[in-house]
Order: C-alpha cells, then structure tokens, then sequence
C-alpha cells in the first residue's frame, strides 16, 4: 500500500472540485475567527469575500495571517496563508475575471406545501480577499 501523501495535481483538484471552507482569521485577542464561506483557486491563489464591516475584514486589516481548511470526508486540505484586501471595484472586477464566474451552492427544493425559504439579508458593501498561500498540508485525499 503507498503511504505517500497526495500529489500536487491531487492537491490542486481536490481544491478546485470544492467550493466552501472554513476560513479564519486573527481576532484581537488572538483567538480565531472562523467563517464557513465560499472561495475560488485558480491553482495559485484563493478568491474569497465578505461585507467590508465584517469582523472578518477588521481582522485582515490588523493582521493579514490566514487560514482555511477544506474537508470531505475522504480528506482534507489545510492552507495557511497571507491575506490582501481588494477594494477598488476596477480590481475586484480583473479577479473575476481573473477566477472565473463563481458558483453558487445548489439549494434544496422548497418541500410542497413549506415556506419558501426566507429572501437573503441586504448585502453591505463587498470586499475581496486574495489569498497567497505560505503552507499547504493535505491528508488523506485518495479514495
């Protein structure tokens, strides 16, 4: 049986197959802030974002240090790395470009008879977060 960990191509697959983690920052104190948010990697970089008010963004101002990690079941991938906040609607605009459409997560069906789902809460102005990974350690990824 091979004991080597996952390829770099498994690695970039597996992170590309996916589209939600578990993103944390730095709070104040120094404890973390996790946030279950959808990302993008073009095989280099992550695409992530948020309200420019979050405690998310207020962290990443003080402290550009990330991580997230990305799981399924059959494995996991962790990534350590440095945040840069992009503002400037020209730029936000060159990263989408950039990564591609994003993909929203399918939603259920509304059972017949329920409620329709309640409508999402008004958006406060968005910020990007590009994010250069330092370190990658992945686990168990092969089926």
């Amino acid at each position: 049986m091979n004991q080597q960990g996952p390829t770099q191509e498994e690695v970039s697959q597996f992170l590309k197959d996916h589209g939600l983690c578990v993103f944390a920052t730095g709070r104040k104190d120094g404890s973390p802030q996790q946030s279950y948010i959808g990302y993008q990697y073009d095989g280099k970089q992550f695409l992530l974002g948020g309200q420019a008010a979050s405690f998310k963004m207020k962290n990443l101002r003080r402290n550009p240090g990330c991580s997230l990690v990305v799981a399924d079941g059959r494995g996991y991938v962790l990534v350590y790395g440095q945040a840069q906040l992009v503002e400037d609607e020209a730029e936000m605009a060159k990263l989408q470009e950039r990564f591609g459409p994003r993909a929203a997560p399918p939603r259920p069906a509304t059972p017949p008879g329920a409620a329709p789902p309640p409508l999402p809460r008004p958006m406060g102005r968005r910020v990007n977060i590009l994010m250069t990974p330092t370190k990658i350690i992945a686990n168990r990824m092969r089926g």
